[in-house]
């Protein structure tokens, strides 16, 4: 398992990167917009300004006793409101643009970074387990449980780390489309790439449907 940082990786990577007879199984980039609902909480940033609209129409209504001006006060912060998600999207957007997701029949590898561009190599057989969370979507998140030797820290792998696991940080595919298809791929690399024998099974708490623990497909 290894973390390293560069000034010119190339966002995809290719096959003839790969050592000799080590097969790409996938490849794919997660969803912009269910990155910037997950990792960047744009539904957050809306209440927020939502909230505070609320206080300044409240406050202005209570100063001057006039609905019209607690509205025009109100309206003077459309601009900052629509700045502010607008910089939220373009951010996810361009981590998004910024990210490759890899799956081979010997290793996960993670390269992201808009300013300083990163990759996370992960050995399937070093995977002790893995979970995946499905949302109405179809996306979803599949973070992985790794040994704590090595182990990257929760900043060097944001946004692509489970939340709230400070201490001791887990990699993630976060926001990947046809969540489920590549949850199952990933789940019969495992298996390939330890011998055969079947890796732990934790079912994260889903949006809208679960995962079923039983079924050998699922991760």
């Amino acid at each position: 398992m290894s973390m390293a940082e560069f000034d010119d990786i190339s966002t995809v990577l290719r096959q003839e990167e790969l050592p000799a007879g080590e097969r790409m199984l996938w490849q794919g980039r997660p969803d912009w917009w269910r990155l910037a609902l997950g990792a960047f909480q744009l539904k957050a940033a809306g209440v927020y300004f939502l909230a505070f609209a609320l206080w300044r129409f409240g406050m202005t209504y209570w100063e001057t006793g006039t609905p019209l001006v607690a509205v025009h006060s109100v309206l003077t912060l459309l601009p900052s409101l629509g700045l502010g998600v607008s910089l939220v999207m373009l951010l996810a957007y361009l981590t998004a643009r910024a990210t490759t997701f890899t799956i081979t029949e010997r290793r996960l590898v993670l390269r992201f970074g808009v300013a300083l561009p990163a990759q996370l190599n992960v050995p399937l057989k070093d995977v002790e387990a893995a979970a995946v969370r499905l949302y109405s979507d179809g996306s979803g998140d599949i973070p992985l449980t790794l040994p704590d030797a090595g182990r990257p820290s929760y900043f060097q792998l944001w946004p692509y780390a489970r939340p709230w696991r400070l201490g001791r940080a887990e990699p993630m595919l976060r926001a990947v489309p046809n969540a489920e298809a590549v949850a199952r791929l990933l789940s019969e690399a495992l298996v390939a790439a330890q011998g055969g024998q079947r890796v732990a099974v934790v079912p994260a708490q889903a949006e809208a449907r679960p995962v079923p623990a039983g079924q050998p497909a699922a991760v």
